[in-house]
């Protein structure tokens, strides 16, 4: 079911872009920002993929995670690896985008997610701007964003905030 819907809604998507392309290319730049604002959040509504996880987490997510951080905001931000804008824009200047490769690259590049704290969220937002966007990696590091690779099957005892696998972490990473 999920999967059918993922296919299905990238089918329709690269067809709204192939149509929209034309208008697009003919429009002022505050009605191009629209646009590639539509297409982003189309692309936040398709269903995430059962491996849409990247696998990585922040280090300030851990920490907040832990329970000794007495913190109680603990909660973890889904950050799309590529700003959906900026996906918005690669997509309209792909002239070969066929449904296929629209889930192609939903599934490998668009739908990818990292988990980070809402202010780190926030803090990235400003290296994810079209006129300074260069990588996903570089905007992390610009906005002082460490990431750490986790096993997927912690996840759920970090989100549980399990003293022992969150200090596992920690641990191995510094």
């Amino acid at each position: 079911m999920r999967e059918e819907k993922i296919r299905l809604h990238c089918s329709a998507l690269a067809k709204i872009i192939t149509e929209i392309r034309p208008i697009y290319n003919q429009v002022e730049a505050a009605q191009q920002a629209l646009i590639e604002t539509m297409i982003g959040a189309a692309i936040w509504y398709i269903p995430k993929p059962p491996n849409a996880w990247t696998g990585k987490i922040s280090r300030k997510a851990l920490q907040r995670l832990h329970p000794d951080s007495h913190t109680s905001s603990w909660k973890l931000s889904e950050e799309h690896v590529y700003p959906r804008k900026i996906a918005a824009q690669q997509l309209l200047k792909n002239l070969q985008l066929t449904p296929e490769e629209m889930e192609r690259l939903f599934r490998e590049e668009y739908g990818r997610l990292h988990y980070i704290t809402p202010d780190e969220n926030k803090g990235v937002i400003r290296f994810q701007k079209a006129e300074v966007f260069t990588t996903p990696e570089a905007a992390y590091h610009q906005a002082g964003i460490d990431l750490i690779a986790v096993e997927p099957a912690d996840l759920k005892e970090i989100k549980n905030r399990s003293r022992e696998v969150i200090n596992k972490y920690l641990k191995k990473y510094g």
